[in-house]
C-alpha cells in the first residue's frame, strides 16, 4: 500500500480537476463511515438535493462504490471513465483507489449533482478522497485499527484523521472520551474552523430493536425529531444516525433539512453488509464489522435478537487484526464458532484463528463456551453451518467484507 497524494494529484488535474468547485461531504473514521456516509446522502436526497455517493471498499462490485441518488454507475460508464484516465497513465500512474476516487469524481461532474459524499479509504490526511472540495468534514469515532499505517493509540489515529479538516470547512466528530474530543477541539481551534461534537449537540435515546428495523428518538439544538426509525439497525448506528444528522444540518446552514426529511432519509437508508437480516430458517445475518470495537458491538446487537444458544458465528478475518475482547465474547455469544481461512491475500489462516479462540477466559467466567469448529475455507463453513442449525437459529456472518461477499457467493 503507497499512502501519498502525489499521483491523485496529478490525475485529477490531468483530467480538468472535476471534483473542483463541487460541494463535498468528507467522512473519515475507524468504524461507521459506510453508516455516516449513507445516511447523510439519504437525508441529502430527502431534501431534494441530486447526491453523489463514494464508498470505500465495495461488497460485491466495483460499481457499487460511485452512487448517484443510490443508484450504482452503470459498467459501461465505468468503463468509459476508467479507460479515460488509463489514456494517461503513461503520465501519471495512479493505484485502484486513486483511480476508482477520479472516476467518481468525473461521473459526479458529468451527472451534475448538487452535493458529494465521499466515504475516506484509509486514515485522512494522505488519503486520495483528500482532495474534493469538502465543506463539512466528518470523523466518525477512533479505534485502533490498520495501526502499521495510522499508529499505535487512538491519539495517533486522530490525528492522521485529522489530516481531511481544511480552512473553512467545520468538522463534525462522535469521538468516544473527552480526551480525543478536547484533541480535536484544539486542532480545530489551531485551524480557525468550527468544532461540533456530536456528544454535545445530539440527544438520542434508544427505542426498539427488531430484525427489520430499530426506532430512537433523536433532537438537536436546530430540531427535535422526535421518533425516527432505520432498517440499518445495531445500538452503535444510532450514534451513526446522530452523527449524520449533525452533519445534514452544518452541511446545509441556509436552509437547514426539514424535519420530515431527517426522518425520511434515516428511514430510508440501507447499506449491505452492515448487520444485514436476510429472511428464512434459519435466519442469516450479514456484517462486515472487522476490528475489536466493531465486532464486540455486532456482537451485542446479535445478543439482543437471539440468544446464545440459538447462534452459531462464521468468522474470518485478515491476518494481525487485532481482536482484542472479541473472541471471548464470541465464545458467550454462540454454540458453535466456524473459523474459515479466507481466499484474499493477507487473510489469517486456520492456525491463527484457532489460536485466538482458546476458550479459557470464557471457561473461568463459569460459562459454556461455544465449541469452535476451525476449517479450511468459506465453502466448508457454510456447508457445516446449514448442517448444524435449524428453524429458529442464526447464522452470523462476520470479520470483513472478504468474509461476507465469500459467504453470499455460496449460499
Amino acid at each position: 500500500m503507497r499512502l501519498g497524494l502525489e499521483n491523485i494529484t496529478a490525475l485529477l488535474r490531468s483530467h480538468g480537476q472535476p471534483q473542483a468547485g463541487m460541494p463535498a461531504i468528507l467522512v473519515a473514521g475507524t468504524n461507521g463511515k459506510g453508516s455516516v456516509t449513507t445516511f447523510v446522502s439519504s437525508i441529502l436526497r430527502a431534501e431534494g438535493l441530486r447526491t453523489g455517493t463514494f464508498y470505500s471498499p465495495h461488497l460485491f462490485r466495483i460499481n457499487e462504490r460511485i452512487r448517484v441518488d443510490g443508484e450504482e454507475i452503470p459498467s459501461p460508464e465505468l468503463a468509459r471513465s476508467i479507460g479515460k484516465l488509463r489514456e494517461s497513465y503513461d503520465e501519471t500512474p495512479f493505484t485502484f483507489f486513486e483511480g476508482v476516487t477520479a472516476a467518481a469524481a468525473i461521473w459526479f461532474r458529468e451527472r451534475n449533482v448538487d452535493a458529494a459524499v465521499y466515504e475516506v479509504g484509509l486514515g485522512g490526511r494522505l488519503d486520495a478522497t483528500r482532495l474534493v472540495d469538502a465543506r463539512t468534514t466528518v470523523i466518525t469515532g477512533i479505534a485502533i485499527d490498520h495501526s502499521e499505517h495510522l499508529g499505535s493509540t487512538t491519539a495517533k489515529i486522530l490525528d492522521e484523521k485529522l489530516g481531511i479538516t481544511r480552512p473553512g470547512a467545520p468538522l463534525v466528530a462522535n469521538l468516544s472520551t473527552k480526551a480525543l474530543e478536547e484533541r480535536a477541539g484544539r486542532h480545530c481551534v489551531k485551524m480557525g474552523i468550527p468544532f461540533y461534537p456530536v456528544s454535545r449537540d445530539v440527544d438520542v435515546s434508544t427505542g426498539s430493536t427488531a430484525a427489520a428495523q430499530m426506532t430512537f428518538s433523536l433532537a438537536t439544538p436546530q430540531c427535535d425529531y422526535g421518533t425516527v426509525r432505520t432498517r440499518i439497525i445495531g445500538r452503535y448506528q444510532i450514534s451513526n444516525a446522530a452523527t449524520a444528522v449533525r452533519t445534514a444540518e452544518i452541511f446545509l446552514p441556509v436552509r437547514c433539512p426539514g424535519r420530515a426529511a431527517v426522518r425520511k432519509g434515516l428511514a430510508g437508508a440501507a447499506l449491505a453488509g452492515r448487520f444485514q437480516v436476510l429472511g428464512g430458517e434459519p435466519r442469516v445475518i450479514l456484517d462486515v464489522s472487522h476490528n475489536e470495537e466493531a465486532l464486540c458491538a455486532s456482537l451485542d446487537t446479535l445478543l439482543e435478537l437471539s440468544p446464545p444458544e440459538r447462534n452459531v458465528i462464521v468468522f474470518g478475518v485478515m491476518a494481525r487484526k487485532q481482536l482484542g475482547r472479541f473472541p471471548v465474547k464470541a465464545l458467550l455469544s454462540a454454540r458453535e464458532i466456524i473459523l474459515a481461512p479466507l481466499k484474499g491475500k493477507g487473510a489469517a489462516g486456520r492456525d491463527e484463528l484457532a489460536a485466538s479462540f482458546t476458550g479459557e477466559a470464557a471457561a473461568t467466567a463459569g460459562r459454556i463456551p461455544a465449541t469452535v469448529r476451525p476449517v479450511r475455507g468459506m465453502a466448508g463453513a457454510m456447508k457445516l453451518a446449514g448442517r448444524l442449525t435449524g428453524p429458529g437459529d442464526t447464522i452470523m456472518i462476520l470479520g470483513s467484507h472478504l468474509a461476507v461477499a465469500e459467504a453470499v457467493a455460496r449460499m
